[in-house]
């Protein structure tokens, strides 16, 4: 049963065992039950802290909840006392096919079938889609120069009002050239020449349905009374308030969808999550589905059923893409068959249907074209159950995934015609809408509390990234100092990531000179800790007369007992004036002389165990040689293709300038921290040459 047909039978025949007040209907009372269960939920502080854990807004959301919840209890309330239309008893009877001598009030109709309480069935599929509906009603006998008829119209898009055999009324156009249009759910019309001594008046009903309404059959309904013209106007316009009202707690719902997708867009621009972009377009896209579809009905606007097939794809194109993008992003697949498989589903399932709502004769092509919509929109239901359906099984979105297998349950469901209307006693709603509210709210509170550690988180590593800057600076000099017979230059270029890269020149009262480079492993505060702990070590035994070795031996055995499960990676170098250089390495790359690896032996990284040993070796530089230095940072860049600049590069360029190595490095892309220091033997002769 389509929603409009359940707000016919809501509205217009009430329960006539209910024994409430005059106008309040069980839905009311169901709703209203409904109303004030969920002003009690949203006292419960549970709930506040369930969806913002550690702060305290209970009574905003209280507000705010209330605030959306007052149109749906007021309105219902309203609707509640508004009188229903009491359809008028008349024989109605119905007959297929098409002779315009049927609209004759002297013509006998008792062979016709006759449509009880109104409800006729609709034309065969392969037939001229005409059906002529004819009843007698009672003419007032006081005022029958002034009556007019008030006529509940049928679902046809196509019809001819005849009473007493004049025409009074057409809308569209009929075969052979039909051309459709929607009506409002009540009209008043006012005839002219009603016979004052007739006691009844004939009224004759030439509707055309096109071959989409007609392919499975179905009824449709029609009543109609005379009575004064004032009464009613006054009629019509009470029911078409009856109308708005019973549709407002519906679009209260949806207005609270659309809220809620506004504040997970203003949610995304603040974390930048790109499923929370794609939900929020969903839910505000899923209400204006709704909005186009429905607001003809709601507004009573005739309109051509061309422009209602436009409104239908036009609302249905983007809620059911963006559907299949949010599914994609949110469980991060990477099946490509089954996105194609189920877009072309959507494609298929709104081209075919615009195409059968223009049809208007039927053909064998619209004959195999109808089950083309039901299959198409199964497959899609379909595809994105079996999504769900995975996830809920394993993954990391279980609850998610629950949630939104509700959908397309609820539209299978709909398909086969078993959709219940008026849940949860609210007029017109349906499974599938509940099911969008349901996953509206449900996933709104979790991708919410999401966002809103994902930002927690996010603070906590900008404090941290502010601090990791701020010790990191710490971890190379200022400025580099003058060193006897060598010239030294330095480029050090931090990632986007804070590092550990670190390097010191420190020199010792004998004129010797302490050249240390090295790297932390990990990332962030902790690392920049663990560089500034080896550096205070550093400085400390700078200034006892130890060897390369014996240093790098001293560093490990404190940062083995201090370092919280971090190790550093180091190169001593201690320079002598006369261009004798002593180096030890632990774990870190070998330096390059003259544009060619030393081949010096490397012991463990610091920090790792007590234990480890390290080797010494001593070179000699002659003038103008060149000592090359430099971090990881250098051989890890790589491009957008994954190609590392790698060793063979930087050999090649160790040669070069510290600004020239970093430059090149970068250029290929900078994936951590790069610094390079390059030390140039010069005599003194030399430098005062």
């Amino acid at each position: 049963m389509s929603s409009l047909q359940s707000a016919h039978r809501t509205f217009l025949w009430p329960d006539p065992g209910d024994q409430r007040p005059a106008g309040e209907t069980k839905a009311t009372t169901r709703y209203l039950s409904c109303v004030s269960r969920c002003i009690r939920l949203v006292r419960m502080e549970p709930w506040v802290h369930f969806l913002f854990p550690e702060v305290t807004v209970r009574c905003t959301i209280q507000r705010v909840f209330l605030f959306l919840l007052a149109p749906l209890c007021c309105i219902n309330v309203f609707a509640a006392v508004v009188p229903a239309a009491i359809s008028a008893t008349a024989e109605v009877r119905y007959h297929f096919g098409d002779n315009v001598t049927w609209a004759d009030p002297g013509f006998n109709d008792s062979s016709w079938a006759v449509a009880l309480g109104g409800l006729f069935r609709l034309p065969p599929f392969h037939s001229d889609g005409i059906v002529w509906v004819r009843f007698r009603v009672p003419v007032p006998a006081d005022n029958a120069a002034g009556a007019s008829l008030w006529l509940f119209n049928p679902h046809a898009v196509s019809e001819q009002v005849f009473l007493d055999g004049k025409l009074i009324r057409q809308s569209g156009e009929l075969p052979p050239k039909p051309k459709g249009v929607r009506l409002p759910m009540f009209t008043v019309l006012d005839p002219a020449g009603i016979s004052q001594q007739a006691s009844f008046a004939t009224i004759a009903l030439r509707l055309w349905y096109p071959p989409a309404f007609r392919y499975s059959g179905g009824e449709d309904h029609v009543a109609c009374e005379l009575g004064s013209t004032a009464v009613l106007k006054e009629r019509q316009r009470a029911e078409r308030l009856s109308l708005i009202l019973s549709w407002v707690p519906l679009l209260s719902l949806d207005a609270l969808l659309a809220l809620l997708g506004f504040g997970l867009l203003g949610l995304w621009r603040w974390v930048g999550r790109r499923d929370l972009l794609w939900f929020a377009l969903l839910l505000i896209f899923y209400p204006l589905n709704h909005l186009l579809i429905d607001l003809p009905v709601i507004a009573s606007l005739p309109i051509t059923s061309h422009l209602w097939a436009c409104l239908l794809v036009a609302g249905n194109i983007p809620a059911m893409f963006i559907t299949v993008k949010f599914l994609w992003i949110l469980f991060d697949l990477r099946v490509r068959p089954l996105s194609i498989v189920l877009h072309a589903s959507w494609i298929i399932w709104n081209a075919v249907s615009f195409m059968t709502i223009f049809a208007t004769t039927p053909s064998p092509a619209l004959a195999w074209m109808m089950p083309i919509v039901i299959v198409s929109l199964t497959v899609f239901n379909l595809g994105t159950l079996l999504i769900e359906l995975r996830y809920l099984v394993t993954g990391p979105n279980r609850a998610i995934a629950a949630a939104m297998a509700v959908i397309p349950i609820a539209s299978c469901l709909s398909v086969s015609g078993l959709d219940p209307t008026n849940l949860f006693g609210i007029p017109h709603l349906e499974l599938f809408q509940a099911g969008v509210f349901f996953v509206g709210i449900f996933l709104s509170v979790m991708l919410a509390r999401r966002a809103f550690a994902e930002w927690r988180e996010v603070t906590r590593l900008r404090v941290e990234f502010s601090a990791a800057r701020e010790v990191q600076q710490r971890l190379v000099p200022a400025a580099l100092p003058s060193i006897d017979s060598f010239q030294i230059e330095a480029v050090y270029r931090p990632a986007q990531e804070v590092g550990g890269d670190f390097y010191q020149v420190l020199s010792r009262k004998d004129g010797s000179t302490w050249i240390v480079i090295g790297d932390v492993s990990g990332k962030g505060l902790k690392a920049a800790m663990t560089g500034t702990l080896a550096l205070g070590a550093l400085q400390i035994l700078t200034q006892e007369p130890l060897e390369p070795a014996e240093m790098l031996s001293r560093l490990n055995a404190q940062l083995a007992t201090s370092a919280d499960g971090g190790f550093v990676t180091c190169l001593c170098v201690l320079s002598s004036p006369d261009g004798i250089l002593k180096l030890a390495n632990a774990g870190h790359l070998p330096p390059y002389q003259n544009g060619e690896e030393i081949a010096l032996e490397s012991g463990l990284p610091l920090g790792i165990t007590v234990e480890a040993e390290y080797c010494e070796l001593a070179i000699q530089l002659a003038p103008s040689d060149r000592l090359t230095l430099l971090t990881d940072g250098v051989v890890e860049a790589q491009s957008a293709t994954g190609e590392l600049f790698g060793f063979d590069r930087t050999r090649k360029i160790s040669t070069k300038s510290a600004e020239a190595i970093a430059a090149a490095a970068q250029a290929k892309g900078q994936e951590d921290d790069i610094t390079v220091l390059t030390l140039t033997f010069a005599p003194a002769e030399v430098l005062h040459a």
